[in-house]
């Protein structure tokens, strides 16, 4: 299954776009020559608009999505603000099921934070921490199952001897 934050995620880049709109629009309009600037020598909607990009900017809003159809997962994570500038490698990751040793996830007021834990030719490395604080609730409840069930399988698989991570 499909699991991602999409609606939310565009939701929130609308407004991001509208806001530099406002910036953009107060800075033009007070250059204008004649009694429409005067309503923008102070740059109060540049201002508002500003605060509340930098607050998004704070925030670190994301797009999160999880597939775990078939064999491979497959993770994307991208920064609503700072997306832009990231390469595709830091934004998708790829990877069998078989190689997941273990996951946390840690919930606290403000935030939510799913870390993976990967077997390589090397041993267990840390992937990557991934925020989840936009996912909606029934959907991170998913991910969370899903990984869960992943993690036991491979458990069982390495007690049987079907599979080795050291």
């Amino acid at each position: 299954m499909i699991v991602n934050n999409k609606s939310y995620f565009l939701l929130w880049r609308v407004l991001l776009v509208f806001l530099i709109l406002i910036l953009v629009a107060d800075l033009v309009l007070s250059q204008v020559n004649g009694s429409i600037s005067q309503y923008f020598n102070n740059h109060i909607p540049a201002l508002v608009a500003g605060a509340v990009i930098l607050f998004l900017a704070s925030i670190r809003i994301n797009y999160f999505s999880y597939e775990d159809e078939y064999e491979i997962i497959h993770i994307r994570s991208k920064s609503l603000i700072f997306g832009s500038f990231e390469s595709v490698a830091q934004t998708r990751y790829e990877f069998p099921k078989r190689i997941i040793y273990d996951f946390d996830f840690r919930e606290n007021f403000l935030r939510k934070q799913l870390t993976l834990h990967l077997i390589t030719q090397q041993g267990v490395k840390k992937v990557r921490k991934f925020n989840l604080s936009f996912v909606p609730v029934r959907k991170l409840s998913y991910v969370i199952q899903s990984l869960d069930h992943i993690r036991n399988h491979n458990k069982e698989l390495e007690k049987a001897g079907k599979l080795e991570w050291s």
